[in-house]
């Protein structure tokens, strides 16, 4: 039998933060289209809508722990089924003009400030989170 732990990458899961604590590491959620752009460039504060509609002007959007932004791809990838996304961690040093809390979001914050592509230390893809297992490892999984 399998324990639980064998199913979690858990090479991802050190300094996660919880809530709006910033620990040595933030995330931000990107459609993959957009990944050879924000490699070269950074990432870049943006307009548009958040998902419950909300309009907002040049923000950007991070999570606090990549548990967080894990949430947030599923989310997307819920309602807008064509794309994939990716998770860009990112030094938490990046924060050199502060940051406000989201108030849509308890693990998220949001900047008016680019942050630069030397900051960005990884790029996730979100199939590699977590081991593959099927019905039958959950049935034979004990703690």
């Amino acid at each position: 039998m399998k324990k639980f732990k064998e199913f979690i990458n858990e090479k991802y899961m050190t300094n996660d933060s919880i809530g709006y604590n910033i620990g040595k590491y933030i995330y931000h959620v990107s459609p993959l289209k957009y990944l050879n752009i924000i490699k070269k460039n950074g990432l870049i504060p943006q307009n548009g809508k958040t998902i419950n509609n909300k309009e907002y002007k040049n923000r950007l959007y991070l999570a606090t722990s990549l548990i967080a932004a894990y949430d947030i791809s599923v989310n997307f990838e819920s309602y807008k089924e064509d794309n994939e996304y990716v998770i860009f961690k990112i030094n938490s040093e990046s924060l050199i003009n502060g940051y406000d809390n989201d108030p849509l979001f308890q693990h998220g914050i949001y900047i008016d400030y680019p942050i630069d592509e030397k900051y960005i230390l990884e790029i996730i893809n979100t199939d590699d989170l977590f081991n593959k297992f099927d019905d039958d490892d959950i049935d034979n999984l004990y703690l």
